[in-house]
């Protein structure tokens, strides 16, 4: 008997169901798309649509490792983020959508301070991951470059994969190094973003099974409270920023309060924090005085 796209559905769903997973049909219907190459219109409007052996067997390896709690996107390797498609594997972080007020909150500042800048904007995309923020923010800018820096090299090989999917490549330089320690002494930007690893190692137990076990503890950890990289990032970017520019750091929750005084210790002036759809602050945006005690 021929296997279907309505039996390998209904047979999917009930092991993601058992195994506790949220949303058990749109992801077996995410699945089985992917591994067919078709939309969910097309799996739901064709449930007789037949399966080969080699697709069921690729669609209950999927489904074992779903159940097991691995993110749908590394098994998929995609993930949208501002309106565009793009690849992920477990080197990086999942982009979430809360990173998308600080994408937007760059790009709002990039084009109202324009003028401010002798030159063609240049930023810096620090912790950048799978290039979401540098890429998306130079898919809106088409004449600012970006030197996007992350300490994991197979990350960098997945932001470049995005950034020449999205045509941003030719505009995007590649840094391996530890914070702005790999970046030449003599370069300033006009821009500095970053989502740092922000999670509390304390909180480690607190975190779903998706995250804990499988999106990389590098990406995610930021020491014991969770401000480790805001201290040594902070300061660092201060030194880095061209006279006016500007530093954006995304923001865990509750930890407005702590960066914010962190970046007026070092002589930022806070410029706006973004708060998300539930009142939270995400983003903190902060820029260098034209005249600083620090030079």
């Amino acid at each position: 008997m021929t296997e279907t796209v309505e039996t390998a559905r209904r047979e999917i769903i009930q092991e993601l169901r058992r195994a506790g997973i949220e949303s058990p049909e749109l992801t077996a219907d995410l699945l089985i798309g992917f591994v067919i190459e078709r939309d969910r219109v097309f799996i739901l409007s064709h449930p007789g649509y037949p399966l080969g052996g080699d697709s069921r067997a690729r669609l209950n390896g999927l489904a074992a490792r779903r159940a097991r709690g691995e993110p749908l996107q590394y098994l998929t390797g995609e993930r949208e983020f501002y309106g565009r498609a793009f690849h992920v594997t477990p080197d990086v972080l999942i982009p979430r959508p809360e990173t998308e007020f600080l994408v937007e909150a760059a790009i709002g500042l990039i084009r109202t301070n324009r003028g401010r800048f002798s030159s063609n904007i240049r930023f810096a995309d620090v912790g950048t991951g799978s290039g979401c923020i540098a890429v998306s923010v130079l898919c809106e800018i088409p004449d600012a470059f970006c030197c996007a820096i992350d300490s994991s090299f197979p990350a960098l090989t997945v932001a470049m994969k995005n950034a020449r999917r999205h045509h941003a490549d030719g505009r995007m330089a590649a840094i391996c190094g530890d914070l702005l320690t790999g970046v030449a002494t003599h370069e300033c930007f006009d821009f500095i973003l970053s989502n740092p690893p922000y999670i509390a190692r304390m909180d480690y137990n607190n975190l779903s099974v998706e995250v804990r076990e499988f999106e990389p503890g590098l990406a995610l950890f930021g020491g014991d409270d969770g401000f480790e990289i805001y201290r040594r990032l902070i300061p660092a970017s201060f030194r880095r920023l061209s006279a006016g520019g500007y530093l954006l750091l995304e923001l865990g929750a509750g930890q407005a309060v702590e960066v914010e005084r962190l970046t007026a210790k070092e002589g930022f002036l806070t410029e706006t924090i973004v708060k998300d759809l539930q009142g939270i602050p995400r983003c903190l945006a902060a820029r260098k005085p034209y005249r600083s005690v620090h030079g």
